[in-house]
């Protein structure tokens, strides 16, 4: 019987079996820090009340933008 390691990156669960590669995977995930603004349409033209769209501060200090998909 052979005993197999492998490695697992904790944010994203892609599995490794050099354990380099792994922490390198990890370190490269960017943490979102806060939400720092929302876009909503008006109920008439959507009637999930979630927001479009998402902007987020990362830990890295930028924002990025996040869209809803499907379903109005």
């Amino acid at each position: 019987m052979k005993t197999v390691q492998h490695y697992v990156c904790e944010t994203c669960g892609t599995v490794y079996a050099d354990k380099a590669k792994a922490k390198e995977c990890e370190k490269g995930h960017k943490a979102p820090e806060r939400i720092v603004g929302t876009r909503y349409l008006a109920l008439g033209n959507d009637r999930t009340g979630y927001p479009l769209t998402v902007r987020v501060r990362m830990a890295d200090g930028k924002t990025v933008a996040y869209k809803r998909e499907g379903g109005q």
